[in-house]
């Protein structure tokens, strides 16, 4: 559980430091990057939700 909070915790703060590093070399290209952070995290939340909700069909899956 501790790992799972620190993984979490490392990636947020690079996440971040990634946008503010675009931030100094321009204003718009930190807001960008930090957008697509944000694209790119919920595409991969909703594509987690999506595989744990799969059903299985006639004996597929285990």
């Amino acid at each position: 559980m501790l790992i799972s909070i620190v993984t979490f915790l490392v990636g947020l703060v690079g996440a971040a430091l990634v946008s503010f590093g675009a931030w100094l070399l321009s204003a718009p290209a930190g807001y960008i990057v930090a957008g697509s952070l944000c694209l790119i995290w919920s595409w991969l939340v909703a594509r987690a939700a999506a595989s744990q909700r799969q059903p299985k069909v006639n004996g597929e899956g285990g």
